[in-house]
């Protein structure tokens, strides 16, 4: 196929230009002259704020750009918001977090945006191998971002196991990719829905499947996962746990439900397996922790497990419920990890339960607001989480999943034990060693929107779903 570029492509895609040109400028004003106090955060986020006025600008059906390699479809455009809110909101509350840490260097910014652009990528990639390098170019910037505070030797362990973790799972994805090309001589998602299943074919998709499982950290694909977030710098985690499973979601609805949805079957035991063994193995195993990272790590793990019961559904409605929970789970884990990246102190001192019991005494605005954000992994009524669960789920007994989704509500009532857990011994157990905790104007507007934003779509949710439903198209 030969590649013809032309000045509509270029257009089509100004919001990742945007992205990119804002990461570069952040580092060359970064080199021009390196402070602390610098306002890195601020360049960033207003390079965001351009991007996402093009991005606007350009929102609608426009087809496939670059000789059909990338899709310019609303999915698209709306899976680009939610990448530049998450890169901006984690530009903004990081920059206490790095000026404590004695890190506040432009690389974190410019890697931060080199990811969002990657995941921009990965929504709208039509072709497995601009998905492909996509995803690599993606965790090449996240493992780099997980070791950022390199004397820590958590996050350096954080970031090797990343690495050697992401480099096994790219070699699943590339023989995938190599024998479903095999196959069906394209790897197009267009052509690849024309294909007659071998067994060539029904193995190669099984690695890629594979593969894809190992980014969403899905049982028994996840080890790597509570070691990783554990370690990581909190915003890193943050930004790590929500973005890049979105990317990876959005980019499985165009999969599953475009490309491979007349062969469903042949994945759709897979997917139900993941799920069981997700929600089982993260919830028990979170039930356990007394590390509030690693307690959100093992719950990310059970939260993949409820997102791959619609995934099963492999149905529109289904589809857009996948991508509601996707932006749910951005929302309230972004506000968890802005709260807790402020709780920690000075070298993420005091994430365990015992150092943050009895805070509420101290800092109970902060305490509240991890609270809300807690009650919505939960799934409580009024809050985001609720309805994305109950979107899911709802998807889940239209297919007539109903013993899935039966244990997806039992695994979720479970699930409710551990993040209550929480809120008790921050508000329940009288104080022992409070960290010093210090909110910057950036941490504190980032908790106060995501605050507004859990609960806003908890009890209005249908504007945001309405708008999936038509993106999905």
């Amino acid at each position: 196929m030969e590649l013809m570029v032309t000045t509509k492509d270029i257009m089509l895609i100004l919001p990742e230009i945007v992205v990119f040109l804002t990461a570069v400028v952040v580092l060359i004003a970064d080199a021009w002259g390196r402070s602390r106090e610098s306002y890195l955060n601020i360049l960033s986020a207003l390079g965001l704020i351009i991007a996402a006025y093009f991005n606007y600008k350009l929102f609608g059906d426009h087809g496939r750009a670059f000789s059909y390699l990338i899709l310019r479809d609303k999915l698209a455009f709306f899976a680009n918001y939610l990448f530049i809110f998450c890169a901006f909101v984690t530009c903004l509350y990081a920059r206490d977090y790095l000026i404590r840490e004695n890190r506040n260097y432009g690389e974190f910014y410019g890697l931060v945006m080199f990811a969002a652009l990657s995941m921009m990528f990965i929504a709208s990639s039509s072709h497995l191998l601009v998905f492909f390098l996509s995803l690599e170019l993606m965790s090449v910037c996240l493992y780099a971002l997980a070791g950022f505070v390199r004397d820590r030797d958590l996050c350096v362990e954080a970031a090797i196991k990343y690495f050697l973790i992401g480099a096994f799972a790219a070699g699943f994805s590339a023989v995938g990719m190599a024998l479903i090309y095999f196959k069906a001589n394209s790897l197009d998602l267009v052509d690849i829905v024309a294909v007659k299943p071998d067994l060539v074919f029904v193995l190669g998709l099984t690695l890629f499947v594979v593969a894809v499982l190992f980014k969403l950290s899905a049982a028994p694909f996840h080890v790597w996962a509570p070691d990783v977030y554990q370690g990581s710098p909190a915003p890193v985690t943050g930004f790590m746990m929500t973005a890049s499973k979105a990317a990876i979601f959005i980019f499985v609805v165009r999969l599953f439900y475009e490309a491979f949805g007349v062969n469903k079957q042949l994945w759709i035991s897979l997917i139900m397996l993941a799920s069981v063994l997700s929600m089982v193995l993260g919830n028990f195993a979170a039930i356990r922790q007394m590390d509030v990272k690693r307690l959100l790590a093992y719950s990310s793990i059970a939260h993949a497990g409820y997102a791959l019961v619609a995934v099963a559904a492999a149905t529109k409605v289904a589809a857009a419920s996948v991508v509601y929970y996707a932006v749910a789970y951005c929302l309230m884990n972004l506000g968890a990890f802005a709260v807790i990246s402020a709780m920690a102190g000075e070298g993420e001192e005091a994430t365990s339960l015992e150092r943050l019991q009895g805070i509420a005494v101290e800092h109970p605005a902060l305490a509240a607001a991890l609270s809300v954000f807690l009650f919505s992994l939960a799934g409580i009524p009024g809050t985001v989480g609720f309805m994305g669960k109950f979107y899911v789920f709802a998807a889940g007994l239209r297919a007539g999943l109903y013993w899935l989704v039966l244990f997806a509500l039992i695994n979720s009532a479970i699930a409710a034990y551990y993040y209550l857990k929480v809120v008790y011994y921050m508000f329940m157990r009288d104080p022992v060693s409070l960290p010093k905790v210090q909110v910057g104007v950036a941490t504190g507007f980032v908790v106060v929107l995501l605050v507004i934003l859990v609960i806003q779509n908890g009890i209005i949710p249908g504007c945001l779903y309405k708008m999936i439903y038509t993106a999905i198209g």
